[in-house]
């Protein structure tokens, strides 16, 4: 993700995960033929995939979780935000010098 983010790769990082129930994988078959397969989107992955590649579709600041006990979705929440903060101040910086040969 940090690699796509500095435009080293062009290809964001999967994300997904595929599962599947009741036939051997990986074997010759694609995943379409097979008789159950499930995908997997962590949303957090694909929230930063999003956030680094500038498709991000919502503010940081208007994710409508209100949970009166603090869990693990709140710090999550508020990790997001923060990392959210410091991706928008990067992209203000001006890019740093290159490496010295």
């Amino acid at each position: 993700l940090i690699l796509f983010q500095k435009g080293q790769t062009t290809t964001p990082p999967p994300f997904e995960i595929f599962l599947c129930f009741g036939e051997e994988w990986p074997d010759q078959k694609p995943k379409e033929k097979k008789l159950i397969t499930v995908q997997v989107v962590p949303v957090a992955a694909r929230l930063l995939l999003e956030m680094f590649s500038g498709e991000l579709s919502w503010s940081a600041d208007s994710i409508p979780l209100h949970i009166s006990h603090p869990d693990l979705k709140d710090k999550m929440v508020e990790q997001f935000k923060e990392l959210h903060k410091l991706w928008q101040n990067q992209q203000r910086l001006p890019p740093p010098p290159p490496p010295p040969p």
